[in-house]
């Protein structure tokens, strides 16, 4: 028999969608007993032009803030970040 570690199993929690400026937002946040796992994926409509576009973004997040604190940090910065993406602002 062998031991093998357990991995720390992610629990996923609600999703976060919403469009802003003609770009549909999905955040996905699983919780870990010590990292919020993000995953962001950013998909502007047709005709909408980004000067770069964003693909999927995963980060890990120390858990030192609660969710509803990471969620509207979360949020803002993409928000911020489709505006400086948008061709002609």
């Amino acid at each position: 028999m062998v031991a093998r570690p357990l991995l720390e199993a992610a629990h996923t929690m609600p999703s976060l969608n919403f469009v802003y400026r003609g770009c549909t937002v999905d955040i996905q946040i699983g919780e870990r007993a010590t990292l919020w796992d993000v995953t962001i994926e950013v998909t502007p409509f047709d005709g909408v032009e980004l000067i770069e576009p964003f693909g999927a973004r995963k980060l890990k997040l120390a858990k030192v803030e609660e969710l509803d604190v990471i969620q509207a940090a979360l949020i803002e910065e993409v928000q911020l970040a489709i505006d400086h993406r948008l061709v002609g602002c």
